[in-house]
């Protein structure tokens, strides 16, 4: 089986067609023609989209319009189209935008279009549309550059953080709300071995070898399908919410699929969790009870009770990877995904029966100001002087994200600790240490 099916751009098509010409001599045989040299191995690029939570917008819709990567080369188009996005159904799950083919090579930026960005509000106030900076154009930068490999896969998860690429300032009485381009990337060619996907999307085909694999087709986009694979940890779900067998799929049945990419030669869904019937929901909510004979109760975000349900088959994650249904306690919030079955009777209470149940993280402390001295790479660390006065210590983990943001350009550019610099103004985003030092695990530089 093939692990990804796409309709190529036209770029592309037109690319690889190659056509032989001969002309007609005025005497003798012509030479025979030489064989035209086998077109070159493709490579193949998936484009995931994910974002946080925020506590101000129940949604933030906006459009994909174009990806395409840039470096030595001609540049290779992944996608042109208009693919809707709400960003926050992404919080603990990446989804799908590109599965795309390109020649191998070296590329240095991964340049997105984007349109028709909308936020809708908590408090039910109208849809704010605020102005996007370079015409929409998002550019991503590697300076040192990333290979996509002949015969190869890459994945590119693009993290769009809503809390720190909306920028509020005061204006009078109101807030005025500025995007700016505050975009990480992750690129890697072994898949996202934590990171859980979401895609939604109906069943082409069903594989005899291996078995309960299938292609499955995205509901948004129709031409772009994956294969996903089972085992025997694979949990499966009908229309009602209960367990049952991946032998009961069928093609043309709606599926909600969750699992993990994996990348090598090809890009393949491991499914986590499979549920059948296009029901499936997702709610956020905060613990209200402890778990207790298989239930408990949640208060929603919109303020409603519901009793969650699970079975021996629920699945438990956090952003780390699995967990145990033990970490599911009273006052934690979480996501649950699952179906709400038909009541007997309306004064029923509303039950929601959880195929997986997915902990929330703790939101990071935020903190801005003017890097001052002592600036020290040994020690991955400098002075702070706050906005709003005073000062404090920051330690830089030797894993964080420093992005180096030009908002005029529309440009970020992945950076590392030495492009730091006494006087930049930074956010900062982590923990306060036991010592009062703060420990940042995202370094934010709006370059001037």
């Amino acid at each position: 089986m093939s692990a990804i099916h796409k309709t190529l751009p036209v770029s592309l098509l037109a690319g690889l067609a190659l056509i032989g010409l001969s002309s007609c001599g005025s005497s003798g045989d012509a030479p025979p023609a030489a064989a035209a040299p086998p077109p070159p191995a493709m490579a193949k690029v998936a484009v995931l989209f994910t974002d946080a939570p925020t506590d101000e917008f129940s949604a933030i819709r906006l459009d994909v319009v174009e990806a395409r990567l840039i470096g030595g080369g001609a540049d290779q188009v992944l996608f042109q189209g208009q693919e809707p996005i709400d960003l926050l159904d992404l919080t603990n799950y990446s989804e799908p935008v590109v599965f795309g083919e390109v020649e191998p090579g070296t590329y240095t930026k991964l340049r997105l279009l984007i349109d028709n960005l909308e936020l809708e509000p908590k408090d039910g106030s109208p849809s704010i549309f605020p102005a996007l900076p370079a015409n929409g154009k998002i550019d991503l930068l590697d300076p040192n550059g990333f290979d996509v490999r002949a015969g190869r896969s890459l994945m590119i998860e693009i993290d769009m953080d809503a809390n720190k690429a909306i920028k509020i300032t005061k204006a009078g009485n109101s807030n005025r709300y500025k995007f700016r381009p505050v975009v990480k990337v992750n690129i890697i060619d072994t898949g996202l071995p934590d990171k859980l996907a979401r895609l939604e999307g109906s069943v082409s085909q069903i594989f005899a070898d291996p078995a309960g694999s299938f292609e499955l087709c995205d509901l948004d986009s129709p031409d772009s399908c994956v294969d996903v694979t089972t085992d025997s940890n694979t949990s499966v779900f009908d229309d009602e919410g209960l367990a049952t067998d991946v032998a009961n799929l069928t093609v043309d049945d709606m599926v909600v699929v969750i699992g993990q990419y994996a990348a090598d030669d090809d890009i393949v869904l491991n499914a986590v969790v499979i549920e059948i019937g296009g029901n499936a929901e997702q709610v956020k909510a905060n613990v209200v009870s402890n778990p207790v004979a298989n239930e408990f109760l949640v208060i929603t975000e919109d303020g409603m009770s519901l009793t969650i349900e699970t079975q021996a088959e629920t699945k438990y994650f956090d952003a780390n990877g699995a967990i145990g249904a033990g970490a599911i306690v009273l006052g934690v919030d979480v996501e649950i995904e699952g179906v709400k079955p038909p009541k007997a009777d309306p004064m029923d209470p509303d039950v929601m029966r959880a195929a997986l149940v997915f902990l929330e993280a703790d939101a990071d402390e935020q903190i801005s100001g003017t890097i001052s001295d002592p600036l020290d790479s040994a020690t991955r660390s400098f002075g702070l002087m706050l906005t709003g006065g005073g000062d404090t210590c920051v330690r830089v983990d030797a894993d964080a994200d420093i992005l180096l943001v030009d908002t005029a350009a529309s440009e970020v550019t992945m950076g590392d600790f030495d492009d730091l610099s006494v006087s930049q103004a930074v956010e900062l985003f982590g923990v306060t240490a036991v010592d009062s030092c703060f420990d940042a695990n995202e370094v934010i530089v709006e370059l001037p």
